[in-house]
């Protein structure tokens, strides 16, 4: 009886020394991070998982080139990561998949929807349901080199406001510099992974009254006249104008900063997250900032692109990662996380955000909206990208690029 009470008691202790080491066993998430913010993503992992020590966040680096695709085929892996940061223009068609968790109650309940950039939302929802929580919004503006302005005989504060004025001030800005190099008006993005172009060059079919898609997404409309003759200003700038580099059909957006900061083009389309690079590799050179130039008499356009949190369906480690998605939601960690604004409305007064370069880049917001809300706009811009470079080539006119462009989507729309 002394050696059972014995026994039981030794099992006991046992069993009561496994209990702390079970109970101190972390949850593991994975969480897959753009790089151009791994440094602040890893100072949120350090203070989450301070404030919740039963989850271990292991952070995975990715690189936008091909990340589309990367994230398709872990949705469909039936094993993804828990939590993924994805472009806002993404969601929904990842969501039409089926392979993103639907958000819409956890995202009323648990973050302050109302200090949302409403566009931003929008972006995130299908059938009337958030997939993809929004942390930073961005549009584009025209980024220009003062220096270059003045040399060119150009006012600096009074930057070009419409397409007949850009053009004139594009071809004063092309010529051989002080240094007997080539010098290029405009740097026109042509290449590289597809959001380039298509960020850059959308928003002058809108401007000028165009669409790719029409109201209700059921057919193609950029063969008509509004979205050709915006075609056909974006590309003339190599195809007519000789304008821009000979280079931009592989010119991406990381190919034009480098050139815009070596001062082989004078002016390009970007965001606000080239500025801290350019200051870096070209500390001299002096900003400027404008809005889109528009069409005679129309207003300006911008497309509101950005990024989103996002949860597969199939994640093993659904309430760890919303967790962790509720914490990046606070509007002081959207506000440090993102290199350009937050879509928390209240994180702009951030002293970060009062920088005047970057009010021109607020400003354009006003004039953004959102990629058309259909899964179909994935495939409707690899269609657009691969007609446009035809246009670049020389290969097409714009109108014959379109009508072919045209004809591609309407197939898509139909399957």
């Amino acid at each position: 009886m002394k050696r059972l009470s014995k026994f039981l008691g030794l099992s006991m202790l046992s069993i009561a020394m496994t209990l702390p080491a079970v109970a101190a066993s972390a949850e593991e998430i994975t969480w897959w991070a753009p790089n151009w913010g791994e440094a602040r993503a890893r100072k949120l992992v350090e203070d989450f998982q301070a404030a919740n020590p039963d989850v271990t966040v292991n952070l995975e680096i990715t690189v936008s080139n091909g990340l589309q695709s990367r994230i398709e085929v872990a949705l469909r892996s039936g094993n993804p990561p828990d939590l993924i940061d994805t472009s806002m223009q993404w969601v929904i068609p990842f969501a039409s998949s089926g392979k993103l968790l639907d958000l819409d109650q956890f995202a009323k309940e648990q973050v302050n929807l109302d200090d949302l950039l409403p566009a931003t939302l929008d972006s995130t929802r299908y059938n009337g349901h958030i997939y993809g929580l929004p942390y930073r919004a961005q549009t584009l503006a025209l980024i220009y080199n003062k220096a270059l302005y003045r040399d060119a005989g150009l006012d600096p504060d009074n930057p070009p406001k419409t397409w007949d004025e850009f053009i004139k001030a594009s071809q004063a800005l092309t010529k051989t510099n002080t240094a007997g190099k080539q010098q290029y008006g405009i740097g026109v993005a042509g290449g590289g992974e597809l959001g380039n172009l298509i960020t850059r060059m959308v928003p002058f079919i809108w401007m000028n009254g165009g669409d790719v898609l029409n109201a209700d997404f059921t057919e193609a409309i950029v063969n008509e006249k509004p979205a050709v003759e915006a075609v056909e200003f974006y590309t003339a700038p190599l195809t007519k104008y000789n304008i821009a580099p000979p280079s931009t059909l592989q010119n991406d957006g990381l190919a034009l900063r480098r050139l815009f900061g070596a001062g082989t083009v004078a002016q390009y389309f970007s965001g606000q997250f080239d500025l801290p690079a350019i200051k870096q590799e070209a500390p001299d050179l002096e900003i400027g900032i404008a809005p889109f130039p528009h069409p005679e008499g129309k207003q300006t356009a911008g497309i509101l692109s950005g990024w989103a949190f996002v949860v597969p369906a199939d994640s093993q480690h659904k309430d760890a990662a919303l967790r962790l998605a509720k914490f990046l939601m606070l509007p002081e960690n959207q506000g440090y996380y993102t290199d350009t604004f937050p879509a928390s409305m209240s994180a702009m007064d951030l002293p970060r955000f009062k920088d005047p370069l970057l009010q021109p880049f607020k400003e354009m917001l006003k004039f953004t909206k959102p990629a058309p809300s259909t899964p179909v706009w994935i495939k409707a811009q690899q269609i657009l990208f691969a007609h446009t470079q035809e246009v670049l080539l020389n290969s097409a006119t714009a109108q014959e690029a379109m009508d072919a462009a045209a004809e591609e989507i309407n197939d898509a729309l139909a399957r």
